[in-house]
């Protein structure tokens, strides 16, 4: 997995409204980094089911979640994006083909040498695979190793389509990674996210049913 540098040049490389990027900038947008299962037809999947809260991922022992009119108008970005991309919201997670979960970072105290994805297995409140349906674990066919900061949101989509089983683990085709720093408005912060958001799904073109 690439580190921060990298990441944000891929990102401008794929930006398609500016060539050159204008390196006085960063402090003002979020650096977008995405990840997905090569093997995935995203083609094969129609419908998906967006969980209606942001996990807070801090130094807390019990769940936490984003709350107001901020976390709502950043999970609408995500529905009008898959909608955009010619997937349908499902009426349920268990007639959805794909789910999608967003978790925030509020703290890294529980990043603190981890880099693989498994850890998240045990964090307090963290996204389970029995949120979605019978399984008994996760699933990341590509590696997952990020600098993760304060001020982060991480996105995973979940193949809902694959068997299901105690021993068997839900897939995780598609991951995006936004991280930015956090600037003192409320309403700022929430454009800045909303607008990472659109770029995550702007570089990801082999994420659409059209």
């Amino acid at each position: 997995m690439k580190k921060l540098i990298p990441i944000l040049l891929a990102v401008f490389a794929l930006a398609s409204c500016e060539k050159d990027p204008d390196m006085g900038k960063l402090d003002d947008n979020y650096l977008v980094y995405t990840n997905y299962d090569k093997q995935a037809n995203f083609k094969d999947f129609s419908t998906f089911y967006l969980a209606d809260k942001i996990l807070v991922i801090s130094d807390s022992k019990e769940p936490e979640y984003l709350e107001g009119e901020g976390a709502e108008q950043i999970l609408a970005a995500y529905t009008e994006n898959m909608e955009a991309k010619g997937y349908q919201p499902a009426a349920d997670k268990e007639s959805a083909d794909l789910g999608i979960q967003v978790s925030y970072i509020a703290s890294t105290y529980y990043f603190t040498g981890y880099t693989q994805p498994e850890w998240w297995w045990g964090y307090p409140g963290y996204w389970g695979p029995s949120y979605w349906g019978n399984w008994g674990g996760w699933y990341y066919p590509y590696a997952v190793t990020y600098s993760y900061s304060t001020n982060s949101f991480i996105t995973e989509m979940v193949n809902l389509k694959a068997d299901e089983g105690e021993g068997k683990k839900l897939p995780v085709i598609w991951t995006s990674y936004l991280t930015g720093f956090e600037t003192g408005s409320k309403a700022i912060n929430r454009t800045l996210a909303i607008e990472a958001v659109n770029q995550s799904f702007t570089q990801s073109p082999y994420l659409t049913n059209k």
